[in-house]
C-alpha cells in the first residue's frame, strides 16, 4: 500500500513540474505578413517584434529575403495575442569592408522603427484562424 501511495504522489508531482502550477499563457493567433518599404521593395533582413499593448507579452518573427515572416510568441511559429500592438522592425547590418565577398542585404529600414518609443507602426490581431499584416517602413537616411 505504502509504494502504490508513493508511486501515485511521485506521478502526481511530475505532472504538475510538466504541466508548471497554474501558469496561464495568453491565447495566440497565427501571424504572417510582409515588410516592405514604400516603393514596394521587401525588406530583405531584421525581425519583426510585436508588443501587445494590453496583454503584456511579445511576439516575434524572422525576415526571410522576400520580406515575408511568421510570427511566434511561445514557440516559432505560434501568432501573437490578440489586440493592438506596436510594431518594431529591427536590423543588424555590418559591412566593415574586409569581405570581399559582397552579400546583398537589401536596403536598410530607418532606425525609428527599431525601438518602441519611437516606432509609428501598428498592427491588430485578430482571434480568428488566419491574420496577414503588411507593414511599410522607410529607408534608412544617407549620411
Amino acid at each position: 500500500m505504502y509504494r502504490w501511495a508513493s508511486s501515485i504522489l511521485t506521478l502526481t508531482f511530475a505532472c504538475l513540474l510538466l504541466t508548471g502550477c497554474g501558469e496561464s499563457r495568453v491565447a495566440t493567433y497565427p501571424v504572417k505578413g510582409k515588410v516592405r518599404f514604400a516603393n514596394g521593395a521587401p525588406v530583405r533582413t531584421g525581425i519583426v517584434e510585436f508588443g501587445s499593448e494590453d496583454q503584456q507579452v511579445t511576439a516575434s518573427g524572422k525576415i526571410q529575403t522576400d520580406g515575408t515572416f511568421v510570427l511566434g510568441t511561445y514557440t516559432a511559429d505560434d501568432g501573437a495575442a490578440a489586440g493592438e500592438h506596436k510594431v518594431i522592425v529591427m536590423q543588424l547590418i555590418i559591412n566593415d569592408g574586409l569581405i570581399k565577398h559582397v552579400h546583398d542585404h537589401g536596403g536598410a529600414v530607418d532606425p525609428m522603427f527599431a525601438s518602441y518609443q519611437t516606432t509609428t507602426l501598428k498592427a491588430v490581431v485578430e482571434a480568428k484562424e488566419s491574420n496577414e499584416i503588411e507593414l511599410i517602413v522607410e529607408p534608412a537616411k544617407r549620411r
